[in-house]
Formats: C-alpha cells, sequence, structure tokens
C-alpha cells in the first residue's frame, strides 16, 4: 500500500498522537478527518452556515444520480427545506495525501435521507478532495455514487 494512503485505525493513533503536549501542528489527514466529521454533522443539522466554512467557494458536488451543484446551490438546496439527512456513518475510510495542501478521502456512507416527505436508507462510496485555503481545509470536490452489486472485471488472458 502506498505510504501516503493509511487506514482509519491508523488514523485513530495518529489523532492520539496529535493530542499530546508538544506538538506544534496537527497532521493535515487529522485535520481533514475532523473536518469532515464536521461537514457531516453541519449536513445532518441542516445548518448552512457551518457548511459554507467547511466548503470551497469552487466546489464541484457531484450527486450519486449525477446532478452537479456548486457550493451556492449545494447549500441552498439543502437549505430549502425538502432534503434531510440522519443516521449518518461513515465507513471504509482510506486517506491519500497528494500535497501538502490537498488530501483525497475514499470512503462510503449510509445514512437516511428524506427528499421531500420520504425517508429512505441511501448506501454511497464517494470520493472528496480536500485542500487547504489559507489555513482552513475546505472540500473542493466530491463524487458519489450508489454501488450497483456485483460488478466483475473479466480477466486478461
Amino acid at each position: 500500500m502506498n505510504p501516503s494512503r493509511r487506514r482509519f485505525g491508523s488514523v485513530l493513533l495518529l489523532l492520539l498522537f496529535a493530542t499530546l503536549p508538544g506538538l506544534a501542528a496537527e497532521p493535515a489527514v487529522i485535520s481533514v478527518l475532523r473536518a469532515d466529521k464536521a461537514r457531516l454533522a453541519a449536513m445532518m443539522a441542516g445548518d448552512g452556515e457551518a457548511l459554507g466554512r467547511l466548503l470551497s467557494d469552487q466546489l464541484r458536488f457531484v450527486h450519486s444520480d449525477g446532478r452537479v451543484e456548486s457550493k451556492a446551490d449545494y447549500v441552498k438546496n439543502l437549505m430549502a427545506g425538502d432534503t434531510a439527512y440522519a443516521d449518518a456513518r461513515t465507513s471504509g475510510i482510506e486517506t491519500t495525501q497528494v500535497s501538502a495542501d490537498v488530501v483525497v478521502i475514499l470512503g462510503a456512507q449510509e445514512m437516511r435521507k428524506r427528499l421531500g416527505p420520504d425517508w429512505s436508507t441511501i448506501k454511497l462510496r464517494y470520493l472528496a478532495v480536500w485542500r487547504n485555503e489559507n489555513g482552513a481545509w475546505r472540500m473542493v470536490a466530491w463524487q458519489s455514487a450508489r454501488p450497483a452489486g456485483s460488478s466483475v472485471v473479466p480477466p486478461k488472458p
């Protein structure tokens, strides 16, 4: 496995290490995972102001159905009141720090989502790109997909 790629368990150890007294800076991956956790909490709370602080002005948000939204559209649509999220659980987290200021998260999420009056459970695989913007980590890109089942790549002859 690429040394810059970490499993979530390793990240928890880094988190513990980063909280020890005397350490000057938190590792980028830990900062991004904290920011992503705050993003998910803001999403479930319907807190557009908090989301606005966590999302880059250059955000491109690709939904699992292929729709693409800007930061302004994403926050506006969430705040319109016809969409809500609950019981979000994230798993299978892998991170890659591609530069000092860019971290990519690959993971899975399961949550309940309300569209209009109807709630459903959704399962997603996602890729999120976070960038350090003047000292604040902000999500600049998101793409999610609903796993279709057992996609198999045929063996090569």
